[in-house]
């Protein structure tokens, strides 16, 4: 079975400092998996490229075969496929 979300060498950096070196991971169908690690690891900023919130640097972010990065790709229907949750639960007054 192919994965869901396949991510082949992720980088991303903010000027000099290098947020995000070379991740590999891919996500089956109804397979559950947590990003954790401490504050300023990169979680967000992972999470944030894999539905084009962000851009990368390099390497590639595939869902459902879908290259998120590629200019062609239709990000709004792509991201009706991903689910995020922020961290900050009180962005919304409601």
């Amino acid at each position: 079975m192919d994965a869901v979300i396949r991510v082949k060498g992720l980088t991303k950096q903010f000027g000099q400092l290098s947020v995000l070196r070379g991740i590999d991971c891919a996500v089956q169908a109804s397979e559950v998996v947590c990003v954790i690690g401490p504050s300023g690891s990169g979680k967000s900023t992972f999470l944030r490229c894999l539905n084009g919130l962000e851009d990368a640097s390099g390497g590639e972010v595939l869902v459902h075969g879908v290259p998120v990065h590629d200019p062609r790709t239709d990000v709004d229907a792509l991201r009706s496929e991903i689910g995020m949750v922020f961290q900050r639960f009180n962005l919304f007054p409601h």
